[in-house]
């Protein structure tokens, strides 16, 4: 075939009706798009059915993504431990008391007081909360061995010895002597001079008999300042150290100056304390405390203080086992009414006989009316409070330390309602308790 030359004219019209004649031709990266757009499949429109099943579906993976996160969530916050109160007891020497508590006497039976607290609250009390630490007061070393470590303390030679089971001494019992008990899980300590127990005996001679020659009865007091030095030496010589605040001086009594130590842990009061008694010349009469240290707990949500002046409503401002209901526990009766009581029959009648006639008439017998305290509790103050569980260990918990001031015809002169309630949540809390007799 013979290639023709020049322009052909059959070439020359196809290309006039080229519509894309004269249009710059396509990038390399623009021919690759639109062939991959070219062999991309035709979409498939949704049917109902379809769109049934997508909802179905994304609602239980939504379902099962909210499960997750609440497992998540709560798999992420611990679980707090509850907190088992053991029953009072009066044999035991370690725990917090307060003014208003009832004091034990034998076994459960308690002294209640013949009268009815009426609280209210200030409005300066805040409603707030917030939490609270625990602490476990824990002994390392044995009432046997502490007996010998603050002998050495205080001076004194001589074996260990013990008097009764659990108890351990150093000394005679005529004084000087330290003795040691655990209560609570806790080593307790108390030391008493000769003196002291010379004064504790029923006198054997007249009280104008002067002191005897050399006595140190007839010496100076230390000042305010020597004894608060001295009493925290002595507590360090005794390997306490830690958990101390400032010393309080009591120098009222003329015949000794007192010293409390509080034990203060993390800034916090608790209702521990060291005490240390002085004497002319200096001299120790007496002085007691505990021999263990603290391991923090767990921290709890508390109550607030408003709360905790409603359970002093509730228990008549009888505060035991800081407020917690004792299971079983009698409910303490509410205020006896003035309404009188009518009776009839042989006693009723007696009231107003003459003679042997009157046995059929009737009287009344006046209800005694409990006499009605008002407290104003207006202050509230978070600290620490000494409690033994179930398990036979004490802990220092958070508690409300509440007062304020008494007003009603009984009262003739200013007086303070305090009470300690505990502050710790009341679903973290239980109480074993036995039924209380009244």
């Amino acid at each position: 075939m013979e290639r023709l030359d020049g322009q052909d004219e059959l070439i020359t019209r196809i290309a006039d009706a080229d519509p894309a004649r004269g249009v710059a031709p396509l990038s390399d990266g623009a021919l690759e798009r639109v062939a991959r757009t070219a062999m991309t499949p035709e979409r498939t429109p949704w049917s109902w059915t379809k769109f049934r099943f997508a909802t179905l579906g994304a609602g239980a993976a939504s379902g099962v993504l909210v499960v997750a996160g609440i497992l998540g969530l709560q798999a992420a916050v611990p679980s707090l431990p509850v907190l088992a109160l053991g029953a009072p007891s009066s044999a035991g020497r370690l725990g917090a008391t307060g003014e208003n508590t009832p004091s034990a006497s034998s076994g459960n039976e308690m002294m209640i007081p013949a009268l009815r607290y009426d609280f209210t609250i200030s409005p300066s009390l805040s409603p707030t909360t917030g939490p609270g630490t625990a602490y476990q007061l824990v002994s390392s070393e044995s009432a046997q061995a502490a007996a010998t470590q603050l002998a050495t303390a205080f001076d004194l030679a001589g074996p260990v010895t013990s008097p009764s089971d659990g108890d351990f001494q150093v000394g005679s019992d005529a004084g000087p002597y330290v003795s040691t008990w655990t209560s609570g899980g806790v080593v307790n300590w108390s030391y008493v001079s000769a003196e002291s127990t010379a004064t504790s005996s029923p006198p054997t001679t007249s009280s104008s008999t002067p002191p005897a020659s050399g006595s140190s009865l007839a010496g100076p007091l230390p000042t305010d300042a020597q004894a608060s030095a001295q009493a925290l030496a002595l507590l360090a010589s005794a390997g306490i150290t830690t958990d101390l605040g400032t010393p309080a001086v009591d120098d009222s009594d003329p015949m000794q100056v007192a010293v409390t130590v509080p034990m203060v842990v993390d800034g916090q009061a608790t209702d521990q304390s060291y005490s240390v008694d002085y004497g002319p010349d200096g001299t120790i009469g007496s002085a007691s405390g505990i021999l263990a240290g603290r391991v923090e707990g767990a921290t709890y949500p508390t109550i607030s203080a408003s709360d905790a002046v409603s359970v002093l409503q509730e228990r008549h401002g009888i505060v035991i086992d800081g407020g917690v209901q004792p299971v079983g526990a009698p409910v303490l009766p509410p205020a006896a009414t003035t309404s009188p009581r009518t009776s009839s029959g042989s006693s009723a009648g007696n009231t107003g006989n003459t003679g042997n006639t009157g046995n059929t008439g009737t009287g009344t017998n006046p209800v005694t009316t409990l006499p009605v305290i008002n407290v104003q509790i207006d202050q509230a103050a978070q600290q620490l409070g000494t409690f033994t569980l179930t398990d036979g260990t004490s802990w220092l918990l958070p508690v409300w330390v509440l007062s304020g001031p008494e007003s009603g015809t009984t009262i003739t002169s200013p007086a303070t309602y305090s009470a300690s309630v505990l502050a710790v949540d009341p679903q973290y809390v239980q109480i074993q308790a036995e039924p209380l007799v009244y």
